[in-house]
């Protein structure tokens, strides 16, 4: 390896470390409410569906913003809009733990949803532009674990700051607003290193037999953009997948934002054992994530993965909701149900990238990712009530009935593309 190599793989991996900093904090921020439910629930006097409507504020402003936030980051660069939107964040939190008003609350979390818009755009555009080709795939990996990592990492810190050292859930906020002025601090030192996705090169002209060659079935020549999204927004696997992550949403919304409370609504179990079973099922979600793509690679099969595992992790749901587990084996049941979920995320994305029209993956991902912007606005006001009215074990019922829905649509999809391919291969 050459001095400039191996100067540039060191520029990589402090950006890439910077940025999936950055991740790891949006999702720890998206984190910090839920273990703290039933304080809120006592403190504020609000209810459950309440507290749930905060996240479906914050869901829906996140996916509203995710195109326009899009859009800025290539007009005025990633760098600048990375800063902006973790601005936002960071000044939304600290700006809750200070009011005292709910609905106040409500409008913060709105505002922090619009700033957290701004990672994904901004991080791929950052690593796109910064790392070789040839590292890219381990960078992406990289960056989703760190998300992962930091959605497990959120409930564990925040119930041991509360039940061990005594602090408020209003300080616990301040602390992880102070972590992230260091986290943008750090993104100052590599700013020099740090280069934007660079502009799609102007295509040359074809020649009338190349573009013959290449026409689509229709026999035209490459699809527009409007061609383009008419064909995904037909396309039977494609709504499919749109449904499916609606539905995985609204499955894991039980194990992610109401697990603390439910258990301890349903059979009174306590608030850091609730806690623990939660980070064993979001730090699993991050490491089946990475063995997930070493299955998506090698065996190929992604259908069978992704109904499989879905299966398993609706009949984990039941048994939670029907029987008061022992500590051990709760966190143990969590922790499977999360590797399952990681597991799937690989195979869905493959599936995807199976059915998207060619030359349209990005409008395809743009296209099913809006159906986990309506999952995670409906799941947790509709789980919200369900704990309001004294149906906790409907939490993990619910969240079977979904998973199992996902699986429908898994095999649905699986089976449309199937058919469109035979008859493309026919036609």
């Amino acid at each position: 390896m050459t001095d400039t190599t191996a100067g540039r793989l060191k520029q990589e991996i402090k950006v890439v470390g910077v940025v999936s900093g950055g991740h790891f904090m949006s999702h720890c921020y998206g984190m910090i409410l839920p273990p703290l439910f039933p304080i809120l629930h006592a403190e504020l006097g609000v209810p459950y569906t309440a507290l749930g409507l905060l996240l479906s504020l914050k869901s829906l402003s996140f996916g509203v913003m995710q195109l326009p936030a899009g859009i800025l980051v290539d007009r005025f660069g990633a760098r600048l809009m990375l800063v902006f939107g973790f601005a936002i964040i960071l000044t939304s939190y600290l700006l809750i733990s200070l009011v005292e008003t709910f609905w106040l609350i409500g409008v913060l979390f709105v505002i922090a949803g619009i700033g957290d818009s701004v990672f994904h755009p901004a991080d791929y555009s950052i690593m796109n532009g910064t790392v070789a080709h040839s590292r890219m795939g381990r960078s992406f990996s990289t960056h989703i674990f760190a998300g992962y990592l930091g959605m497990g990492a959120a409930p564990a810190v925040v119930l041991f700051m509360i039940g061990v050292m005594g602090w408020t859930w209003r300080e616990v906020i301040q602390a992880f607003v102070v972590v992230g002025l260091v986290v943008i601090a750090g993104l100052f030192t590599q700013w020099q290193h740090i280069r934007e996705a660079p502009d799609k090169p102007q295509k040359p002209v074809k020649p009338a037999a190349e573009r013959a060659a290449n026409a689509g079935p229709g026999g035209g020549e490459e699809q527009t953009t409007w061609q383009a999204m008419k064909q995904i927004l037909t396309s039977v696997p494609m709504l499919f997948l749109l449904l499916f992550f609606s539905f995985q949403a609204l499955g894991s919304g039980a194990f992610k934002n109401f697990a603390v409370a439910g258990l301890v609504s349903l059979h009174g179990t306590s608030l850091e054992a609730a806690g623990g079973a939660l980070s064993g099922f979001l730090f699993a979600t991050a490491v089946g994530a990475l063995c997930g793509g070493l299955l998506a690679d090698r065996f190929g099969r992604h259908a069978t993965i992704a109904t499989v595992a879905l299966a398993v992790s609706a009949a984990i749901a039941v048994m939670v909701g029907m029987v008061d587990l022992h500590y051990m084996v709760l966190v143990f049941a969590f922790t499977m149900a999360g590797l399952l979920q990681g597991i799937i995320r690989p195979a869905r994305d493959m599936m995807i990238r199976a059915a998207s029209p060619k030359g349209s993956i990005g409008k395809a991902f743009g296209f099913v990712n809006s159906g986990q912007a309506i999952g995670g606005t409906i799941a947790p006001v509709l789980l919200g009530a369900l704990l309001d009215i004294g149906m906790p074990q409907w939490l993990f019922y619910c969240s079977a009935i979904f998973l199992l829905i996902c699986m429908l649509t898994v095999l649905g999809s699986a089976h449309w593309s199937r058919k469109e391919r035979r008859a493309a291969a026919r036609g």
